[in-house]
């Protein structure tokens, strides 16, 4: 399917949703679950994930890259994701956000900001008798403009999420993660993943920003903590040797031994 367009041009992808919607975890998990999704990498029942094939061909991102080739060895489900979200790929991506103006840093609101608000009004009106004051009403309100915060979104960050759906099981990733929720369905079980295997991965926090036609948009897009939003990963491959898997139907081995640590 063709990617989302901003209001400004820009075309972003599922990877790139799932960073604006809840940062860099939720973006390690959109990546795993694109792999999977095409076959790339698959999920052993106990929770370790192996490579189709032992090189990175197939990847479209940096962070697709990263994975495949962490995956010479088999690894667990959970440190994928980790490892993923704490990587130089990753904060690339962040970077990329933010020269195109999807995110900036972030600004917390100071609790008085209303006060310089007030402040900056009366001495703009009281400009219409003395002019002077009128540096003083522009030096309150750029301060309490500044106090005000910013939220990690833009609004062209904000108008690229407007209208993304879960139309295909990569973009309920991006969207809700794997521990997630589709139409009262586990976001897990599009890819045939079992509960023990998504449980390995941190709880979905509630957001703030709730849903709008069906989806969320977070003020957590820019955060810098790799454990952002839920983390999550299948496969239409997820399944153990000689088994059927849930999401693509497909058969698939097994993901063979341990991996990578754990939390």
């Amino acid at each position: 399917m063709a990617a989302p367009t901003a209001a400004t041009g820009t075309r972003v992808s599922p990877e790139q949703i799932g960073y604006l919607t809840e940062g860099p975890g939720r973006a390690a998990e959109t990546a795993l679950a694109r792999l999977l999704d095409a076959g790339l990498a698959r999920v052993s029942r106990d929770g370790i994930v192996s490579a189709v094939h032992q090189n990175e061909l197939g990847a479209t991102t940096a962070v697709e890259t990263l994975i495949l080739i962490g995956l010479s060895k088999p690894v667990r489900f959970d440190a994928v994701v980790r490892n993923a979200a704490k990587s130089s790929e990753m904060r690339a991506l962040h970077q990329q956000l933010r020269a195109q103006r999807l995110t900036r840093n972030p600004r917390p609101r100071l609790a008085a900001w209303w006060v310089f608000l007030a402040i900056g009004v009366v001495l703009g009106l009281a400009a219409f008798l003395e002019p002077w004051t009128l540096f003083g009403a522009v030096g309150f309100l750029g301060f309490a403009y500044w106090t005000y915060g910013a939220k990690p979104l833009t609004r062209a960050g904000q108008a690229a999420l407007k209208d993304v759906t879960a139309s295909d099981r990569v973009l309920a990733v991006a969207l809700e993660g794997f521990r997630g929720r589709i139409e009262n369905r586990s976001v897990g079980e599009l890819f045939g993943l079992p509960q023990s295997v998504v449980k390995m991965l941190p709880r979905k926090r509630k957001n703030k920003a709730r849903r709008r036609g069906g989806r969320a948009a977070s003020s957590a897009a820019a955060c810098g903590s790799s454990a952002c939003g839920s983390s999550g990963c299948g496969s239409s491959s997820s399944c153990s040797s000689g088994s059927s898997c849930g999401g693509g139907g497909s058969s698939c081995g097994g993901g063979g031994g341990g991996g990578g640590g754990g939390d």
